[in-house]
């Protein structure tokens, strides 16, 4: 099958509303195919007792044997053995950002990273309803080539490739590369700092003046010949952007004309080897209202992680003063109280994260994962902002904790 065709049968799937009977029954498909193509996971559901019939209603996914992320962990060891099919069929590995050295590997086929495209493309435009063809991004970020090579300090696991640099690709290919990358580095700078300190973290720098001069500059054009302005990437290096804006008392007033898209965490300061303050996300909402002349409206966070095929859109929310996070109908999501591991179902309640869904995850197990991310349940069913029909939630912090998930998890940022 061409890819063309491959895409264009992805997009039909991820236009579907999957009502729970039809999901439930692909679920049942998925697990009965990991169960024969793996053997890990095999021998997981088997010493579980589950089987694959005990589903029969929307309630019963919590019944599911899932995998946590820390399983696709390089020192856990597992994520060869969860693969469903050869190594060397695979694609590539996708690489999670690391705080600690040790990544997250997934390996991902054609039919992966296809979906993974085609249903990023559909977040984007869902949640940024934008003339893309009359689009600038500005992106507060390593390019997709920087951010893959930083992933082979980590590991020698080879091919190999940044999760977060797919989404980028996905961006460069909607805007036809109407794209600027911000984080750079200098090669006379890099001397410089290696004869100073004996490392190169010096020769790498923001382009923040290069940023405020391309904005003012589509300022001073006419009205019709203007383009929108995307902002994009790291919210550190866009906050200490900001911080310089306030400081030399630079705003502009681009009203509906500008999207600030965020994505990959770091609230807690921490993101990759970069660690900074926490960052208040009120207040940051907060700034770029005031710096950017614009509205939270035009504020949206991207939620996801390397071991889930899923990715979350958001809207901000001054009642909740956070981003909700909307669940789309080709998954579905579990909160788990963190000792018992037990379904929360009440709105406000708060525990640890599980995502289900039967698709992207041909060539490793993935369609029931739970990661160490604290969350609250916003509503069931249906957002009571802006009335889509699906779970909400909201990302409260991280759970630290040796294994994961555990009685010794300690909450981070809450």
């Amino acid at each position: 099958m061409s890819k063309s065709n491959n895409r264009s049968i992805i997009q039909s799937t991820l236009q579907k509303d999957y009502k729970d009977i039809e999901f439930i029954s692909l679920m049942k498909d998925v697990i009965t195919e990991s169960i024969e193509s793996n053997k890990f996971y095999g021998d997981m559901v088997k010493e579980s007792g589950f089987n694959v019939d005990d589903l029969n209603n929307i309630n019963d996914l919590e019944l599911i044997p899932y995998i946590p992320t820390t399983y696709y962990k390089e020192s856990a060891n597992n994520f060869r053995k969860l693969l469903k099919i050869p190594e060397e069929k695979l694609q590539h590995w996708n690489c999670s950002s690391t705080t600690t050295g040790d990544p997250s590997l997934v390996g991902v086929n054609e039919k992966d990273m296809n979906f993974l495209y085609e249903m990023s493309r559909k977040s984007f435009l869902d949640f940024i309803p934008r003339d893309w063809d009359n689009t600038k991004v500005f992106l507060f970020s390593p390019d997709t080539t920087m951010l893959t090579r930083f992933c082979f300090r980590y590991t020698k696991v080879r091919p190999i490739k940044a999760y977060s640099s797919n989404f980028y690709a996905v961006s460069e290919e909607m805007l036809k590369l109407k794209v600027k990358y911000l984080f750079t580095f200098s090669i006379s700078k890099t001397l410089k700092s290696i004869i100073k300190t004996h490392k190169i973290v010096g020769g790498f720098f923001i382009k923040q003046t290069e940023f405020i001069e391309d904005i003012e500059k589509n300022l001073k054009k006419p009205e019709e010949e203007r383009f929108n302005i995307g902002i994009g990437g790291s919210n550190a290096l866009i906050k200490s952007t900001m911080n310089l804006m306030k400081l030399e008392k630079v705003s502009f007033n681009l009203g509906d004309n500008v999207d600030v898209v965020l994505g990959g965490g770091g609230w807690d300061g921490h993101k990759g080897q970069m660690k900074i303050d926490p960052i208040d996300k009120v207040e940051f909402v907060s700034q770029i209202s005031e710096l950017f002349g614009t509205t939270g409206k035009r504020v949206i966070d991207l939620y996801g992680f390397t071991e889930n095929p899923i990715l979350f859109g958001s809207h901000w929310s001054d009642k909740h003063e956070d981003f909700v996070f909307h669940c789309p109908h080709y998954s579905r999501i579990i909160i788990r109280e963190i000792l018992s591991r037990e379904p929360l179902k009440k709105e406000g309640d708060r525990g640890f994260l599980e995502v289900l869904t039967p698709f992207g995850s041909t060539a490793s197990v993935r369609h029931a994962v739970t990661v160490d991310d604290y969350v609250e349940l916003v509503s069931k069913h249906k957002c009571p902002e802006c009335g889509f029909e699906g779970d909400t939630f909201k990302v409260l912090g991280r759970l630290e904790d040796k294994d994961g998930l555990g009685c010794s998890s300690i909450i981070q940022w809450v």
